[in-house]
């Protein structure tokens, strides 16, 4: 089986991955003004409210200047990002 860390779907549970599913769909945003998301190997990430009303799912990285952009919920748990 191929273990890529940037595509680990498996390394969270299913509950967690709904979660992250519900909190996206409702909007749970903390009072900073981000959604927080965490990797089992990239570390964590934000995604900005602003982004989340225009059904954007921009993932900003907090250890880097990269983002991310996924089309949808699914993609971004494919790629093993789930919320913190």
């Amino acid at each position: 089986m191929h273990s890529d860390p940037k595509h680990a779907s498996n390394s969270w549970s299913e509950a967690l991955r709904q979660q992250t599913r519900d909190a996206i769909e409702c909007m749970q945003i903390t009072p900073d003004g981000c959604l927080h998301f965490k990797h089992a190997s990239l570390g964590f990430a934000t995604i900005l409210m602003d982004d989340l009303c225009q059904s954007r799912l921009l993932l900003k990285a907090d250890t880097a200047k990269s983002t991310q952009l996924f089309d949808d919920v699914t993609g971004l748990l494919q790629a093993g990002w789930v919320i913190d």
